[in-house]
């Protein structure tokens, strides 16, 4: 049912000024996390972004299809976006975030705990 008075909501499940409550949330939108700088080696299929706090993600290159079969001229222009909390190769029309990044290395080091000592995965 809409409201009597214009501007405002009678939604039950409505939720204004709702901090984030994701650990990855948090990093990024209340610690401020940012990529400073990008690192690409084709070579060596190595993808290392270097974050504010001094840290550094890793990823392989080979994990994202449109930028598996770039050049290495192709692969130097990306651009930072969203105040740095993404990654942009406009003309591959491809666009990654460091939510995504965070998430796919977390999973990899707890693989890697997981599986304990013998061959790396």
């Amino acid at each position: 049912m809409p409201s009597s008075k214009p501007g405002r909501s009678t939604s039950k499940n409505r939720v204004a000024n709702k901090r984030p409550t994701d650990p990855i949330d948090l990093l990024v939108h209340e610690q401020g996390l940012r990529i400073k700088d990008v690192y690409l080696d084709k070579s060596l299929d190595l993808l290392l972004l270097v974050l504010n706090n001094g840290q550094v993600v890793r990823s392989n290159i080979s994990d994202h299809d449109r930028l598996r079969g770039a050049s290495e001229p192709q692969l130097a222009k990306w651009e930072l976006i969203a105040g740095g909390t993404g990654l942009s190769w406009p003309k591959l029309d491809e666009d990654l975030s460091l939510r995504g990044f965070i998430q796919a290395a977390s999973v990899r080091n707890v693989i890697r705990s997981l599986a304990g000592p013998g061959p790396k995965v």
